[in-house]
């Protein structure tokens, strides 16, 4: 698998951490070498340069793309879930590739009132409870039926009701946003969700002023390879990228 550095311009690291993990993925890389991406899509063309020069082009032309006032592409440091949700809603190959729907039930807790809001997602965003809960123990917490204080019935007009979220499809890219910095979440190179299997292809990491990204080709069994800006270092195949800042983990679904 190609394996290069990115630059990092003023504090880029951040843009570069979230192009490695998506550089990853199998049918992305598979795209860009067959040169099958969108004409009409400036970002994704940017992209392809990027992928097949080995990082010596398309950077600067793909800050212009990406920047805005809240995501200063080339000039400083941002967020790489933000990012990942822009490259999404601007190319729709990726964002099919992401996307999953979801709901979020909303029951009355004294009569058979019941309402269900569809939404999708791009990412999961689980929040830990405790040092290095596993990512299979916060999906479940996130998914547990709650109670909402104050609530009043429509219906029967009484107190109380319990919200559940649901997800409703399985994306072939699953991807988690980490929503407390310095958990010390723990992650399995196999992931079983509603009998589906998936294998961890990429952990973007943050310390609170850095992002560096771990990741690995597909079919499971490739080394790891570190990707930190234009530093890159391969890793013994047995090896595993354990980090206590993981922030995204992205899930490559095993269509076995």
């Amino acid at each position: 698998m190609a394996a290069f550095g990115l630059r990092n311009q003023r504090g880029s690291c951040w843009v570069n951490a979230t192009l490695q993990a998506l550089f990853r993925i199998d049918s992305l890389q598979k795209r860009f070498t067959n040169d099958e991406t969108d004409p009409n899509c400036a970002v994704e063309q940017c992209m392809q340069e990027i992928w097949n020069s080995e990082g010596d082009e398309g950077l600067k032309a793909f800050y212009e793309c990406v920047k805005t006032g809240t995501m200063p592409a080339g000039d400083d440091i941002g967020d790489s879930h933000e990012l990942l949700e822009f490259l999404c809603d601007k190319i729709k190959f990726l964002d099919n590739l992401l996307r999953f729907k979801v709901a979020n039930r909303i029951s009355c807790n004294h009569c058979s009132y019941s309402e269900n809001k569809p939404d999708s997602l791009i990412y999961m965003t689980i929040t830990p409870t405790e040092y290095r809960q596993s990512v299979s123990d916060a999906i479940v917490q996130a998914v547990r039926p709650s109670e909402i204080e104050g609530w009043k019935c429509d219906k029967c007009k009484e107190l109380g009701c319990t919200q559940q979220f649901l997800i409703g499809t399985f994306p072939e890219i699953l991807t988690f946003h980490i929503n407390q910095s310095d958990s010390g979440i723990t992650y399995s190179s196999i992931l079983v969700v509603n009998k589906l299997r998936y294998a961890l292809t990429s952990v973007v990491c943050f310390n609170g002023g850095h992002w560096w990204t771990y990741g690995r080709n597909m079919p499971p069994g490739q080394p790891w390879i570190e990707f930190n800006d234009i530093f890159v270092q391969r890793h013994d195949p047995q090896s595993f990228p354990v980090s206590q800042y993981a922030r995204l983990l992205m899930y490559s679904r095993l269509n076995e």
